[in-house]
């Protein structure tokens, strides 16, 4: 369970988010918001790569910090940037994330195959396309199995076949105790599987709502 707790963030006299307070509970939840909402502000948050100006964010009671390597190894994030090494192939990307993680050959070919990249896997990352950039970036933040996913537009330049593979990617990874946080703008393909929502507007979560046992996706 992590706690966000009145945090704020200000660009110069901009504010990105105000005084946010919000309890994330195991499950993938979905992050809305038109664009300067401030959805990319909180998952930088919550990845521990932007210290907040005010509030705090702790996870099961321990606040959350990006100097404590046992937390960034519970982390999967993938931001805006693919966060892969252009001149690598695909698979040489995940193959050294996975090697600071101690994840195998075998878990690097199961995450290619998940998001359709296996016969790809030999290129170089710097020659994919946005879309399949965007697919090799979710399967390096799932590589390692996270226990905290935070995934921002990670159906950006997707066509159906790449949207429904990250999707799977995605459910796959689902487990009793993880949290996820997936913002995008494509709401329909997230609230086919999330346990929740979040919209954020001007900085502000104007709703969130949890699904009921009954309501929960398959």
């Amino acid at each position: 369970m992590i706690a966000i707790e009145g945090v704020r963030v200000t660009y110069r006299r901009t504010v990105a988010l105000h005084s946010i307070d919000l309890l994330l509970l195991p499950g993938v939840t979905g992050l809305f918001g038109p664009n300067g909402s401030g959805k990319s502000t909180l998952l930088r948050v919550l990845a521990g790569l932007l210290r907040p100006g005010g509030g705090t964010v702790t996870w099961d009671g321990v606040p959350i910090t990006a100097a404590d390597e046992a937390f960034r190894a519970r982390v999967g994030y993938a931001g805006h940037g693919s966060g892969l090494y252009d001149r690598l192939s695909v698979r040489e990307n995940l193959e050294l994330f996975g090697a600071l993680h101690g994840v195998g050959a075998a878990r690097v070919e199961e995450m290619l195959e998940l998001v359709g990249l296996r016969d790809r896997g030999g290129l170089p990352a710097g020659e994919l396309s946005a879309g399949l950039k965007r697919r090799a970036a979710v399967a390096r933040a799932l590589l390692h199995e996270p226990q905290l996913l935070l995934l921002d537009e990670p159906y950006a330049n997707l066509d159906d076949d790449g949207a429904g593979k990250v999707s799977d990617a995605i459910k796959a990874w689902r487990a009793p105790g993880r949290v996820g946080l997936v913002a995008t703008h494509g709401a329909r393909r997230v609230k086919g599987y999330a346990d929740g929502s979040i919209i954020l507007q001007h900085g502000r979560i104007i709703s969130y709502r949890v699904r009921t046992p009954a309501e929960a996706p398959t």
